[in-house]
């Protein structure tokens, strides 16, 4: 039986490192071994028309693409007989977005997703937001590749450190800012009434300067861990090798585009055998069962505060979230389980 020839045109950085969004939602589960034998994936960079059965665009590519470009692109790919595929895991045609580059990709965003012959997408959320614009929408949700989880040799049952003081986590990229500002509050009231001693570390997360002064304003130890720049492959053993926290924080905004976004970092977290808090918000209802896999805090200093109480002083607890976290990890959102789903919609998009 022939198997599909796909080609990934992958976002990827100044220094030339794919994306981490690239990796995860790409290049790891099409490199997957589960599925080598029903399809043969190739990664690139730039596309010239090279012969391929599928060729897969990723998001925006490069926010310097003109309009121009990105109609070529599709008009080269669509000469050699290709099914021309579009990823996206964020809501990028969202009038909430301000960034100037962002916005002036819209209008070609839009195009591959009106020409695509398929479009893949990482929640339910953003296939109804483009079902308007492309009936052809396979929902297939992130999974974490275990050949990069060796922490804790892949048990279910994470290691929790005994130290009474406790490290409290957070990990974001640069553009989190707001929803970090949601814990500020909370941290200073926890820091006020509880007696037990903590310390924050932060993963990215912070951009502008004044946003860092207000956190290490508070009174507790806050560290920040500088990541390596690494693409996402290297990241992830680094991370649950490197951070060793008792509870992990996810806040996020409530916004129209928020709302679209997949749940990777409660897989990151589930990965380093930590407990979360996270907003409960539509991104985090199918993962965050309250009280099993994690706890989920509404986006007010009153919530977050009596979430963060109950982790701080009940550490049965944490251990009891944390294990749950990572058996459901393990039974349902790795690639050993879930590669399938990207060989299945790629062979339905190729028979046509």
């Amino acid at each position: 039986m022939s198997t599909p020839h796909v080609l990934i045109l992958y976002e990827y950085s100044i220094a030339g490192l794919p994306h981490g969004g690239s990796s995860i939602r790409l290049l790891q589960p099409l490199s997957h071994p589960s599925i080598q034998r029903r399809l043969n994936a190739t990664p690139v960079t730039f596309y010239s028309g090279q012969k391929a059965d599928i060729v897969i665009v990723d998001r925006y590519r490069h926010t310097d693409v003109t309009n121009e470009m990105a109609a070529a692109l599709i008009g080269q790919i669509r000469t050699t007989g290709a099914k021309l595929v579009y990823q996206i895991d964020d809501d990028l045609l969202n009038q909430s977005i301000k960034d100037t580059k962002l916005v002036a990709g819209r209008e070609w965003v839009k195009s591959f997703l009106e020409q695509a012959d398929a479009v893949i997408v990482s929640s339910r959320v953003l296939c109804q937001r483009y079902a308007h614009i492309n009936s052809r929408i396979h929902v297939i949700r992130n999974a974490l590749n275990e050949r990069l989880l060796t922490t804790f040799g892949g048990s279910n049952t994470p290691y929790m450190f005994e130290d009474e003081h406790l490290i409290l986590g957070y990990m974001g990229t640069m553009t989190h800012d707001d929803d970090l500002m949601i814990l500020l509050p909370a941290l200073a009231e926890i820091a006020r009434t509880s007696p037990h001693p903590f310390s924050l570390e932060i993963i990215g997360g912070i951009y502008l300067d004044e946003i860092w002064e207000k956190v290490l304003a508070l009174p507790f130890p806050v560290h920040r861990i500088q990541r390596p720049a690494v693409e996402y492959s290297q990241f992830l053993p680094w991370f649950t090798g490197n951070a060793h926290w008792d509870i992990a924080l996810a806040p996020l905004r409530d916004t129209p585009f928020n709302r679209a976004k997949s749940d990777i970092k409660f897989l990151d977290y589930a990965a380093l055998g930590a407990p979360g808090i996270y907003s409960d918000l539509p991104v985090y209802a199918d993962s965050v069962r309250h009280g099993e896999t994690g706890l989920l805090a509404a986006n007010d200093t009153a919530s977050w505060v009596a979430a963060l109480h109950s982790l701080i002083e009940q550490p049965d607890l944490r251990q009891e979230l944390a294990a749950n976290a990572r058996r459901y990890l393990y039974n349902e959102r790795i690639l050993a389980v879930r590669a399938a789903e990207w060989a299945d919609a790629l062979e339905a998009i190729w028979r046509g």
